[in-house]
């Protein structure tokens, strides 16, 4: 048997942290002493010490380390866990390598080295649209993308199979549903001549607008986010209100993301 501190240097870890795995029923020592409380371990528990802080050490949740030691199948348990954390270890680095990409774009705005249009100011015609929507759990593009994704696809096999005619550009517009963190994520595309009801989607007359800051966004969608930010900083700069939801309208959406042309509409007063 072993003392908690000859323990703990054997698996690299500190006795405060035995003691925390011991609180939470994952490693309990093999014996305590009833009058002195003090803890000993015996040497068949290193092997599940040295898992806990190997899987630790991938980042693995003390949960899913309690599974793996649960496990009637230790090794089949640990290769699911680490193929779990490998997945979300990848979608991590998705995550950093966009958002390092839009952080260079930023700064090399910031330097001087990438210009920007300048604001324009201009009234917006109303303008009538087949659309459909759905709620984003959330405002920032991981929660609005999914939700567009999801929405947009049957929206146009619905109005392809119609018949009916519809035209580009296609306008998008965010609505913040009240008393929650959630977004309603609308997409639609703009009514021919003759205006139809049908199932999977519905009519909307966009009204006007008597003036809005709007710019021309040219490139990826993953640097939108970034392009409303600076309209609505320079717009507020500007001594602008906003008094309406903004609106996205995909002047040119053909091709790779790199050539895809937007055009961002804030109403302001």
């Amino acid at each position: 048997m072993y003392t908690i501190g000859e323990f703990a240097a054997f698996g690299h870890v500190s006795a405060r942290m035995l003691r925390h795995y011991d609180a939470i029923g994952l490693l309990a020592p093999a014996h305590v002493d009833e009058f002195s409380g003090y803890r000993r371990y015996a040497l068949d528990q290193l092997a599940d010490l040295l898992r806990i802080t190997e899987l630790r050490g991938y980042g693995c949740s003390l949960d899913e380390t309690a599974a793996v030691l649960a496990a009637d199948d230790p090794d089949a348990a640990l290769r699911a866990a680490l193929d779990r954390r490998r997945a979300e270890l990848v979608a991590s680095l998705a995550r950093d390598a966009s958002q390092l990409t839009r952080i260079d774009a930023r700064l090399s705005a910031l330097k001087g080295e990438a210009t920007m249009a300048d604001i324009e100011y201009r009234s917006i015609a109303p303008v009538t649209v087949y659309a459909a929507s759905a709620v984003a759990p959330g405002s920032g593009p991981e929660h609005v993308s999914p939700v567009i994704d999801q929405v947009l696809p049957p929206l146009q096999a619905a109005l392809q199979a119609s018949g009916i005619e519809y035209r580009e550009p296609g306008i998008f517009w965010y609505q913040p549903v009240a008393g929650t963190d959630d977004l309603r994520v609308w997409v639609s595309w703009q009514a021919g001549e003759v205006v139809t009801d049908g199932d999977g989607w519905e009519v909307i007359e966009l009204p006007a607008v008597e003036k809005a800051a709007t710019r021309t966004y040219r490139g990826e969608m993953t640097g939108i986010g970034e392009a409303w930010q600076a309209l609505m900083q320079d717009a507020v700069a500007d001594g602008a209100e906003f008094s309406g939801p903004c609106r996205e309208v995909y002047v040119y959406a053909e091709g790779p993301q790199s050539e895809w042309i937007t055009e961002l509409q804030q109403p302001v007063r």
